[in-house]
């Protein structure tokens, strides 16, 4: 019995503290958890669970920019 186990994340945006909420808020919205770092001079980065990475990616491509 696996009691605990270790899921790798994968790091699918970084941007802006105002673009990474955003980005994160979509990911959120789409039931995908989220992990964000501060990665200094003004960049966030957002990574998720591998098994999400491509519904992650897709959710990012798809945004509109306006």
């Amino acid at each position: 019995m696996i009691t605990s186990r270790k899921i790798s994340q994968v790091d699918v945006f970084i941007g802006s503290p105002w673009e990474a909420a955003s980005v994160k808020s979509l990911l959120n919205a789409a039931y995908i958890e989220v992990s964000v770092k501060d990665k200094g001079t003004n960049s966030i980065l957002l990574s998720v669970p591998c098994e999400f990475y491509t519904a992650a990616m897709r959710v990012i491509n798809n945004r509109k920019v306006s």
